[in-house]
């Protein structure tokens, strides 16, 4: 999963909102989800999802499912061990259809991975601009 940040005028305003690119990536799948609009909180929520993922011990027993409806967005952890966690990743793929149709991808990464991407994800929100925008997990 890769997550691209845009900070852009949005829905006919003026005033600048935190949009997301989500990129499902596997040997059999690469796709973008362009331009999705997370709720208040989301990167906060993110980064919190990703820290606990990493530092308990069952975090698929302690960790509720992330998710943002605005988004059609869902992550949970799936299943872990010692030094690794396996995560799962729904979408929607078209915000506007009438019936969500959904994708995904499951994937294992390690616990250091997961630390170090909830540190970086807080750069996605553009209050660090020394920061790259990109967070791949």
């Amino acid at each position: 999963m890769f997550l691209r940040s845009q900070i852009r005028p949005m829905g006919g305003s003026d005033s600048p909102r935190l949009a997301l690119d989500v990129m499902l990536l596997s040997p059999d799948v690469h796709t973008w989800y362009l331009s999705r609009t997370p709720g208040p909180g989301f990167i906060d929520r993110l980064a919190a999802f990703l820290f606990g993922a990493a530092a308990d011990f069952h975090p698929e027993r302690s960790i509720p499912t992330l998710d943002d409806p605005g988004m059609g967005f869902a992550l949970s952890v799936v299943s872990s061990t010692e030094e690794r966690v396996c995560l799962d990743l729904g979408i929607v793929t078209d915000l506007g259809a009438a019936v969500a149709d959904y994708d995904g991808l499951n994937f294992e990464t390690s616990r250091a991975a997961l630390a170090a991407c909830a540190h970086s994800v807080r750069a996605l929100d553009g209050s660090s601009p020394d920061v790259d925008l990109d967070v791949e997990i």
